[in-house]
C-alpha cells in the first residue's frame, strides 16, 4: 500500500463529521487547541469559518478520507475510530484512535478484519486512545510478531490480543500536553 502523497477517495466528504475538530491537539503559531476540546468555530453544520479557516485545517484529512480500503462505515463519527496516516518512529503508519467505546470497537468483525488484513500485509498499525482534556493520547504498535501469529490463527486470537493491548493503553499514565505556542487558542 502506498502511504505518501495520497489523494482523497473520490466522492467521500466529511458530511456531518467534525471529530477532527475535537480529538486533535494543535500547537502551531497560527492556532492552538487542546486535544479533546472542540474548536470554537465548530458548529452543528461544520466549520462556522469554513471559507476563512486556517491553512492547517484546509490541508488536514483523516485516514478515512484518504484510504479507499476503509468502508463508508469507517467515518469517524460513525465507527468510533479516528484514523490518521502519520509518521511514527520514522515510518509511515496508520494510527487507529479509539474515540467511541474502545472495547466494543475492537470486538467488531469489521475492525478485527482490518487489523488482520493490515498485519498480514505488513502495514504498520498503531492502536491509540485519546487522553483526557488537555493530556496527550497514548498509542502502541500492533503490527507485531505476536499479532501476526494471532492473525494467522483466527479472528478470536486477534480479539484476545487486542483486548490485552487495550488494557495496556487504558493503564497508561496520560501526560499533560505542553504547548510551544500561545495566544491563538481556538478551543471553546
Amino acid at each position: 500500500m502506498k502511504f505518501y502523497d495520497l489523494d482523497l477517495v473520490p466522492g467521500r466528504d466529511c458530511g456531518d463529521c467534525t471529530i477532527c475538530c475535537t480529538v486533535m491537539a494543535i500547537d502551531r503559531p497560527e492556532i492552538q487547541k487542546r486535544a479533546g476540546v472542540t474548536c470554537r468555530h465548530c458548529s452543528d453544520q461544520g466549520c462556522a469559518i469554513y471559507d476563512a479557516r486556517p491553512q492547517l485545517c484546509r490541508d488536514f484529512h483523516c485516514g478515512w478520507r484518504q484510504l479507499p480500503i476503509l468502508a463508508e462505515s469507517w467515518r469517524p463519527d460513525i465507527s468510533g475510530v479516528f484514523t490518521e496516516i502519520e509518521v511514527i518512529e520514522d515510518e509511515t503508519a496508520i494510527s487507529l484512535v479509539l474515540i467511541g467505546n474502545p472495547l466494543k470497537t475492537i470486538r467488531q468483525s469489521w475492525f478485527l478484519d482490518f487489523i488482520i488484513t493490515g498485519v498480514e500485509g505488513g502495514v504498520p498499525l498503531y492502536l491509540g486512545l485519546p487522553g483526557p482534556d488537555g493530556f496527550q493520547g497514548a498509542s502502541l504498535p500492533i503490527t507485531t510478531r505476536q499479532m501476526a501469529e494471532a492473525a494467522a490463527t483466527s479472528r478470536a486470537a486477534v480479539k484476545v490480543l487486542l483486548e490485552k493491548e487495550l488494557k495496556r493503553l487504558t493503564a497508561h499514565e496520560f501526560e499533560p500536553r505542553t504547548f510551544a505556542y500561545s495566544g491563538k487558542d481556538f478551543g471553546r
